[in-house]
Formats: structure tokens, C-alpha cells, sequence
């Protein structure tokens, strides 16, 4: 069952008591909280992904809560708690929703059974776009505008590799946008659902994207990598495509690779085995249409076979 599906009223007494169960990157993650600023959002923003039903084992448990019962009215502060433990300091209250996307990214990126990085993954005709970049690099915007043109949503955040057979788990949750690349993405997907604009946090003005239904869908279904492509936005520059080396590229992914220190030889071999299968370049972009029309004229030339790491393509 989607958690739209369920009854509200039930839901909101399942955040205070037992919690919400959802099913994320093939784990399920346990929701807590007495904070209405939170559950309300999770229910908008998570309606259309799984329940997992009925009673079990949780591989996390979250838990948000005010940090005192005088701060549910005064100078209201609240905590989250990741299986007992506290990984983050006390925030505003009117930061709780953000809170719980800071815990689920931290979920996702402990996980011992796939190697984690940072980096945004989408997928068109069944070969799947990785995109590694550091904050501030126009990552998510990019990601944005590909999946509001028809491309799936894996991730926002995480491009989870599954060393057995090196194939991508996606993770369609909302994607996070930050500052003037909020006001962009309405105008480039006006009928898109978006969470209030929080300002005034440790990255600016925050707002998330809601997945597309049909992303959150086919949350079972992996996809190859076909491509690595790492984006940077540069105001008023023309659009470029410069191929990486493997090297370049193996130093890319593993710089931004999550729990990279934890998996160790598995981490390495997977990493490796990825650059080695994909293509890899450099995209540097001045507007997000210019970006986007890049991306569909790489991903032409890789469905016909002529993208390599040493081809040039003309995206003036």
C-alpha cells in the first residue's frame, strides 16, 4: 500500500506511537515523531511510496522529537534520534521536515551492504546517468530539469552501487533544491509539487521537489550505468563537454564516495568496475536548457554506440 493510500487519521497515530514504516533503497525505515511540522510534510511529500506492511524488522529508526516538553511552545527546538543515537545537534523547530531528510541521507549513506556516493543518478531508455558533484555545483537543478523533461529519478543525493552485480538501486525521495535554483525549477515545472521554501538554514533557502509518481514506482527496478557525466553551473557561460580520464573519473567517484572508508576492498573493486564500464565527462553549463538539451544529445550518441570517452559532441 502507498502511504497516500492509507487513512491520514490512522497514519498520524501510527508518527506517535509505533511509527510509519517506508520502504527506501531496499530498506525500511521506521518514522517517528510527535512534531505535526514534520508529519505533515512526510505525508505530502512521501505519499506515493510503500508502506511496508505490518510488523517487523526496521533496518533504521527515526526519531523526531522536541527536545524538551516547554520547547512544544517556547522557543520551540527539536532532536532526531537515528536508532537511539544522536548524529546531529538540536535544530529550529521550523526546520523539523528538513531534519528528516538530513536523517534519511544519513541512513542511506550507513548502509554496509552497497557502496554510496554522493552523486544524483537518472535514466532514460534503460541506461541510467550518474551525476558526482560537491554542493553548489548545480547537481540537483540539473537532476531536476532532466526528470520534469521524462527522465527516471533515482536519486537526488545518492548513486547506490550494489557490488554483486554493480547495477544502481534507486532511491526516488524528494529532490532537495537550494536558493535561486528554486524559483528555476517552478519556472521550468510549474504544475510540480514543492514543499514550503525554508530559510535561513546552514545551505541558504531549501526547498524539496516531489519525485514523480511513476519514479517511485519502479523503486524495485535497477538500471545499468551507461555514464558518468560530473556538472558544473558557471552563470552566463556557453555549454561544454570535456571527456575525463579513467583516472580523473576513479578519483571523482571515490572522492565522493560516502562510505567509501567502510567498505573497503568491495568499495574499490566496485568503484573501479564502474569506471571502467562508462563513458565519463565533464559538463559545464550557463542555463539549465542548455544542460538539459547537452544531456539528451550524449545520451543519443551513447544509444547509438558512438559515445566514448574521447568523442567530441557539438551541443552550441
Amino acid at each position: 500500500m502507498r502511504l497516500g493510500a492509507a487513512p491520514e487519521s490512522a497514519l498520524r497515530a501510527q508518527f506517535h506511537t509505533t511509527g510509519v514504516r517506508l520502504r527506501l533503497a531496499g530498506l525500511c525505515v521506521n518514522l517517528r515523531t510527535d512534531v505535526p511540522a514534520a508529519s505533515d510534510q512526510i505525508l505530502q511529500m512521501y505519499r506515493d511510496h510503500p508502506l511496508e506492511a505490518g510488523v517487523g524488522i526496521d533496518d533504521f529508526r527515526v526519531w523526531l522529537s522536541y527536545t524538551d516538553p516547554l520547547r512544544r511552545f517556547v522557543r520551540r527546538r527539536i532532536q532526531v534520534f537515528i536508532d537511539g543515537a544522536t548524529p546531529f545537534e538540536p535544530m529550529p523547530h521550523r526546520f523539523a521536515y528538513v531534519s528528516i531528510e538530513g536523517a534519511l541521507n544519513w541512513c542511506i549513506s550507513a548502509t554496509a551492504i552497497n557502496v554510496v556516493l554522493h552523486a544524483a543518478v537518472v535514466e532514460r531508455g534503460g541506461l541510467a546517468v550518474i551525476l558526482p558533484a560537491p554542493p553548489g555545483s548545480g547537481k540537483s537543478t540539473l537532476c531536476a530539469g532532466l526528470v520534469m523533461r521524462g527522465w527516471r529519478l533515482l536519486s537526488d543525493e545518492h548513486a547506490v552501487l550494489r557490488p554483486a552485480d554493480g547495477r544502481l538501486q534507486p532511491v526516488a525521495r524528494p529532490i532537495s533544491l537550494k536558493n535561486e535554483s528554486i524559483a528555476l525549477i517552478r519556472q521550468w515545472a510549474p504544475d510540480a509539487h514543492f514543499s514550503p521554501v525554508f530559510t535561513g538554514t546552514i545551505r541558504g533557502d531549501v526547498a524539496y521537489l516531489r519525485p514523480p509518481t511513476d519514479s517511485i514506482a519502479r523503486a524495485t527496478e535497477t538500471a545499468a550505468p551507461a555514464l558518468i557525466v560530473s556538472p558544473t553551473y558557471q552563470a552566463g557561460a556557453a555549454v561544454a563537454l570535456q571527456p575525463l580520464g579513467k583516472s580523473e573519473t576513479f578519483r571523482l567517484l571515490a572522492g565522493n564516495a560516502m562510505n567509501y572508508h567502510t567498505t573497503q576492498r568491495c568499495g574499490f573493486d566496485t568503484v573501479a568496475g564502474l569506471v571502467d564500464s562508462c563513458a565519463a565527462w565533464r559538463l559545464s553549463y550557463g542555463t539549465l536548457a542548455q544542460a538539459v538539451d547537452a544531456m539528451e544529445a550524449l545520451l543519443a550518441r551513447v544509444q547509438t554506440g558512438s559515445a566514448s570517452g574521447r568523442l567530441a559532441i557539438a551541443t552550441a
